[in-house]
This record gives structure tokens, C-alpha cells and sequence, in this order.
């Protein structure tokens, strides 16, 4: 069954396309006036109001159910899976885009964290432009919430205090995290138990925890009633030693977890086998050949 899709113009693509004709217009006016110096000028400043635009930003975005498209002219698609999407949150990017600076006109962004499907090029940046309709599509298909928008502080304090007066506040479902949890629990052990191996070489041992961490960085070990990261802390220390401090923790993300409309929603870290690896492990060996006390100095 083919999907729906609904579309969304890119106004800023609009914007230079118009401009960009209007200029064009204007310089062959002047040639044929035989004023060949300011047509020049015209053409010159016409070209890349047309051509940068045209090459490097998208001309619409296309909404189905599985996730957003942001569609170049020349460029291969851009796309983000609505199940890969740990936040969406507004940004002023104006004087910073790479190619165009008519952007500080027209700054705001949807700036999508995740990853995207395929290879990721370097154009690729998860922005979406900020209008009405980008903003009723994202809603409308992405179960979370869009954070940085403006007086965003206190309309949080006002609905924390409309909570508060409810009788009975329906509690989000958690069918779809817990079983997530658990099963990234698995892997990390199954990840661990090599490292677990080598640092008994240095006579160490690694001790792990996994914790709830949220946005203003609060570590639970439980969950919390908003949206969080669930981290594995390894903490590295000598076997038996008493003193706490004389430990080092690595963190991990495991899970991005946000709040939908109803429930949980997770999208899991792809980088969690890497990140174990490399990071820790080298740890592991600078640790065993400087010793902690050492290591803890210089960190």
C-alpha cells in the first residue's frame, strides 16, 4: 500500500527563487538599456541568490507515516525515520548556515537529532524550516514534544501547575521502553564481558549501574516522569578497594527517551558497541599502565 504523503514548501527556497528572477530580470533590462555595468552587477549578485540555493537547500519537505523527507533539486534525498528521532527543538540559526547568509532573514529551524537514513553527507543537517505548516506536520506524525519555542519556561511552570490541581493524572505507558531497557541491558553485559577480562589483567574490576539521566543532567534510578537518557555507568576501580573516590566512571548513552502523546518512546543509541569499545577499553589500558591514582591526576 503506497503511502500518503503531505507536503510542505521551503519558504526560504521560495524567497531566492523569486529574488533571484527579479535580479535576473533587472540585469537583462539594464543590457538592453546598454547600461552593461550595473546588468553586471545585477547579474553577478542574481547568481548565487539562484544557484546556491537551488543546489544546497531543500525544496520541500514530504510527510508520511514513517518519517520526513527533505527534497534537493540536484542533491539525493534527505531523510528521518519518525522512530529515530530522540527530539526536535527550535533554533535561531541565523548568520551560521554554511552557504546562504540570506538565512539571518529567515533563521528559525526544526533541528532534528537523530540519524538519517543512508549515508550522511555534508549538507545534511536535520533543519526544517519554521512556518505554520512544518510545525502542524511535525505535530501531527512525531509522537513527542518540540522544545525552544519562546515563553517555552513558562508555559512549562503553567502546565506543571494544571498537573498538580488534577485529581488523576494519567500516568504515560511504558509497554514499549521496558521491554527496550532490557534488552539493551543484555547487549551491553554481552558487550562487558571481554573488557570484564582485560581488566583483571590490571587487576581491576568493573563495576556498571544503569540510571535515568534527564535533560538539566539529574541522575534517578528510577524512572522519571519526563524525558531522559538511560546510561550505563561502569565505574573502574582496584578489586577491593573501600575508597569511592578512587574510582573512575565512564558513561555511556544507551536510550533517548522522550514523552509522547501517551506513552514512552525510545530510539536506541547505534554507537553503544563503539563507544564501549574504544573509550573504555582504552581507558582500561591507560589505567593498568599509569595506574588509577595516576590517571585520576592528570583527568
Amino acid at each position: 500500500m503506497k503511502k500518503r504523503k503531505q507536503f510542505a514548501f521551503n519558504k526560504l527556497f521560495n524567497f531566492c527563487m523569486v529574488s533571484g528572477a527579479l535580479l535576473t530580470w533587472v540585469s537583462i533590462a539594464f543590457f538592453r538599456d546598454n547600461d552593461s555595468e550595473l546588468g553586471l552587477i545585477f547579474g553577478i549578485i542574481a547568481l548565487p541568490v539562484l544557484l546556491l540555493p537551488a543546489i544546497f537547500t531543500p525544496y520541500c519537505y514530504a510527510f508520511d507515516s514513517e518519517g520526513v523527507s527533505l527534497r534537493y533539486i540536484f542533491l539525493p534525498v534527505e531523510r528521518y525515520l519518525w522512530k529515530d528521532i530522540r527530539a526536535i527543538e527550535v533554533q535561531d540559526i541565523g548568520g551560521t548556515k554554511r552557504f546562504f547568509p540570506i538565512d539571518f532573514f529567515y533563521a528559525f529551524v526544526f533541528c532534528i537529532e537523530g540519524e538519517n537514513v543512508g549515508e550522511s553527507r555534508f549538507y545534511m543537517t536535520g533543519h526544517i524550516r519554521k512556518s505554520f505548516r512544518t510545525k502542524r506536520l511535525l505535530e501531527k506524525y512525531w509522537d513527542g514534544t518540540i522544545t525552544g519555542y519562546l515563553f517555552e519556561n513558562i508555559k512549562n511552570r503553567i502546565n506543571k501547575r494544571r498537573a498538580k490541581k488534577q485529581v488523576q493524572v494519567r500516568a504515560h505507558l511504558t509497554d514499549e521502553v521496558v521491554p527496550m531497557e532490557r534488552d539493551v541491558r543484555a547487549e551491553v553485559r554481552e558487550w562487558l564481558n571481554p573488557l570484564i577480562a582485560q581488566a583483571k589483567q590490571y587487576d581491576l574490576d568493573i563495576k556498571t549501574s544503569f540510571i535515568y539521566i534527564t535533560k538539566d543532567n539529574e541522575e534517578w534510578f528510577s524512572r522519571p516522569k519526563e524525558g531522559y537518557t538511560y546510561t550505563l555507568a561502569a565505574k573502574i576501580a582496584h578489586f577491593n578497594e573501600a575508597d569511592k573516590n578512587r574510582a573512575v566512571t565512564v558513561k555511556v548513552d544507551l536510550l533517548y527517551v522522550r514523552l509522547g502523546k501517551t506513552a514512552y518512546r525510545g530510539v536506541k543509541n547505534k554507537h553503544i558497541g563503539e563507544a564501549l569499545k574504544y573509550s573504555l577499553s582504552d581507558m582500561l589500558i591507560e589505567i593498568g599502565e599509569k595506574g588509577i591514582d595516576v590517571f585520576l591526576e592528570e583527568s
